[in-house]
C-alpha cells in the first residue's frame, strides 16, 4: 500500500526527532522541549489566547491575566517535556522508578490490585498522565490503556510501538472495545483510562470546573461491567524531572442501584476528585485541548 507524501513527511520527521532525544542527556532533551514549546506559545501563540480565555472562565478573577498567562505557560510547557519523556519511555527502568518521588505512591495502587483483585485506574489530564500508567506498568501492575487509531498509518505504528516500549499494552478502540476490556479486567488485570473527555454522544453530564461537561460514560461501564472499583490517580509535575502521585479513594459501583443513575453518580465522583485538584494545581491541567471539555456538544442524530 502507497503512503501519501504527508504521511511520510510526519513519519520522518517523528522518527528523526526521536532518535534526536533519545542520544541527549534528559534535562538536555528537556531543555530542546522547552524551546520549542516557547517558540509555539510566545511566537506563534498557538493556542494560547483560548488557553487563558479558559482559565478565565473557570477561576473568574481569582488570578490576575499575568498570572493566568504563566499558567497556560507551563501548562504547554509540561505538555512539551511530556512528549519529550515518552519518546524516551524506553530508557525507564525498574531502578530509575525506584528512583522517582511517586514510586512510593504507585506502590500503593500495586498493594491495593493485590488485596481487591482488578480495578481501573482512572487519571486526568495534568501532570504527565502517561508517565502514571507506564510507572504502574514497570512496578508491575497488570495495566492495559485504550487508544484511537491515527489518521497516519506510519506515526499510528510508531506510537504504539513507543507505547509498548515497557510492556504496557493498548487495546485499539474499535466495534469489540467492550468486550475485550471487561474480559481482561474480569481476569485481573488493570485499565487505565483517561474520564475527562468531551463525548458528543453521551447522557451523561457532570459538574466540572465551574460548568457543565457531556463526559463518556466508559468509565463507568467498565466498572459496573467488571464489578470493579475504580481508583482515581494523578501525576504532578515538580520542576523539569521531579513527579509525585496522588492516589484517592476507591469509587465502587452499586450493583443494587439503577445502572444509568449509578453511572452518573459515579462519573460525578470521579470527577469531583480531579475537579479538586485542578483547582489546587491548575497548571498541571491540560488547557489546549481541541475538544474543550466544557464547551456544548449537538447530539448526533
Amino acid at each position: 500500500m502507497k503512503h501519501r507524501p504527508k504521511h511520510i513527511f510526519e513519519y520522518v520527521m517523528l522518527r528523526g526527532l526521536l532518535g534526536f532525544v533519545n542520544v541527549l542527556p534528559l534535562r538536555a532533551a528537556l531543555a530542546v522541549g522547552w524551546l520549542v514549546g516557547a517558540f509555539f506559545f510566545y511566537v506563534l501563540r498557538f493556542r494560547s489566547v483560548e488557553a487563558q480565555r479558559r482559565i478565565h472562565e473557570v477561576f473568574g478573577d481569582r488570578f490576575s491575566a499575568a498570572e493566568r498567562r504563566h499558567i497556560a505557560w507551563i501548562s504547554f510547557r509540561n505538555i512539551c517535556f511530556n512528549a519529550i519523556e515518552a519518546a524516551r519511555f524506553k530508557k525507564l527502568t525498574p531502578e530509575a522508578l525506584c528512583a522517582m518521588p511517586l514510586y512510593e505512591q504507585m506502590q500503593q495502587v500495586q498493594k491495593y490490585h493485590q488485596e481487591k483483585g482488578p480495578l481501573i485506574f482512572a487519571t486526568a489530564h495534568m501532570g504527565n498522565w502517561d508517565l502514571a500508567g507506564v510507572a504502574a506498568k514497570l512496578d508491575g501492575l497488570p495495566i492495559f490503556s485504550i487508544a484511537r487509531r491515527q489518521k497516519n498509518p506510519l506515526t499510528d505504528e510508531l506510537l504504539n510501538q513507543m507505547r509498548n516500549a515497557t510492556g504496557m499494552d493498548v487495546v485499539l478502540n474499535d466495534s469489540r472495545i467492550l468486550q475485550n476490556v471487561v474480559r481482561r479486567l474480569k481476569s485481573g488485570e488493570v485499565l487505565a483510562i483517561l474520564p475527562d473527555v468531551r463525548s458528543r454522544e453521551s447522557d451523561v453530564c457532570v459538574d466540572f470546573l465551574n460548568g457543565r461537561a457531556s463526559l463518556g460514560p466508559g468509565t463507568a461501564i467498565f466498572a459496573q461491567m467488571a464489578k470493579c472499583p475504580i481508583l482515581p490517580v494523578a501525576v504532578i509535575r515538580k520542576g523539569w524531572t521531579l513527579h509525585e502521585a496522588r492516589v484517592f479513594e476507591p469509587i465502587l459501583p452499586n450493583p443494587e442501584a439503577d445502572k444509568s443513575a449509578d453511572r452518573q453518580r459515579i462519573m460525578q465522583e470521579v470527577i469531583t476528585v480531579f475537579d479538586g485538584l485542578i483547582r489546587e494545581h491548575p497548571e498541571q491541567y491540560f488547557w489546549f485541548n481541541k475538544r474543550w471539555v466544557l464547551n456544548p456538544v449537538q447530539k448526533n442524530r
